[in-house]
């Protein structure tokens, strides 16, 4: 009998306004098996509704859906980049960062994924940096009916060969009606399922959920890999993104994330003095400042 667990499914929370609206998964959710993924929001905006803000501790990674508009990427480590439609940024905080994100052009509708990862302790103090994958490099996969985006990690014998920090498998996979799509999840991995639309069955040995727009559902524990299979039960786009479980308690504050509460303390006393540098907003002009030492 197969050890995996498998979570309820949770519907993810809407919130909002014409501006802004977000579908949003905590870590406190799905019985611990969204580990390495502390949360992530589904958001869709026009403006700079999220202005600079810092990170540490974790990795803080932006995918575009297809559909959207170009994102622009702007940083206090020197990035600054369009996040092209299809493409993802990942931004790995570390010891801390500070990043601004906006429409390109102001009033374009953004489409995306914000999606907070975990970093193990032994890495929440190296230097932050920036990682970009372009959708011109994702490879695809047609097969039952099925397309899949292999946006990072891999899946049967497909690899994305971008390089990311940690470890990461992540699927944008459409799935029409009737059609069918497997993946391994290796063992020791959480899986996380996000349905964007339509209807889904989604089966393993431990069991099978039936998922509709908006809903979560969260796996792993097992010691072995386990086959996940996803049916399209109407024509369905769903997020499927994996990554190894830390199993590391986790002191926060706001888009900190660290391993005890004296990490906490020093992080946010760190960026009050300019160690993670600035983006300040001026109008229509952004400063950086670089981190000082």
């Amino acid at each position: 009998m197969s050890d995996l667990k498998m979570s309820p499914v949770v519907s993810a929370l809407l919130s909002g306004n014409n501006v802004f609206t977000a579908k949003r998964i905590s870590g406190q959710q799905l019985d611990g098996l969204l580990d390495p993924i502390i949360g992530f929001d589904h958001f869709q905006l026009s403006s700079d509704v999220f202005g600079p803000h810092p990170h540490a501790g974790m990795s803080a990674i932006t995918y575009l859906f297809e559909d959207s508009a170009p994102f622009r990427n702007l940083d206090s480590i020197g990035t600054n980049l369009v996040i092209q439609p299809g493409s993802l940024q990942w931004t790995f905080a570390g010891r801390g960062v500070v990043h601004n994100e906006f429409p390109e052009i102001d009033g374009q509708h953004i489409n995306g994924l914000q999606l907070f990862i975990n970093i193990p302790s032994a890495k929440k103090q190296m230097v932050p940096a920036s990682y970009h994958i372009h959708s011109d490099t994702i490879p695809e996969i047609n097969e039952n009916g099925a397309r899949v985006r292999v946006v990072s990690g891999s899946t049967g014998n497909t690899i994305n060969e971008a390089a990311t920090p940690e470890p990461l498998t992540f699927l944008d996979m459409f799935l029409p009606a009737g059609s069918s799509y497997k993946h391994a999840l290796p063992a020791g991995w959480n899986g996380t399922v996000y349905l964007v639309t339509g209807q889904l069955k989604l089966s393993n040995k431990a069991g099978e959920r039936l998922l509709n727009e908006g809903d979560v559902v969260a796996m792993g524990g097992a010691l072995a890999d386990e086959t996940i299979s996803f049916e399209g039960i109407r024509e369905s786009q769903l997020l499927f993104i994996s990554g190894k479980a830390i199993h590391e308690p986790i002191y926060q504050a706001g888009s900190f994330a660290m391993s005890s509460a004296a990490e906490l303390s020093d992080t946010m006393e760190a960026y009050k003095h300019g160690k993670m540098g600035f983006v300040k907003v001026k109008g229509t002009e952004r400063i950086v400042t670089l981190p000082v030492d």
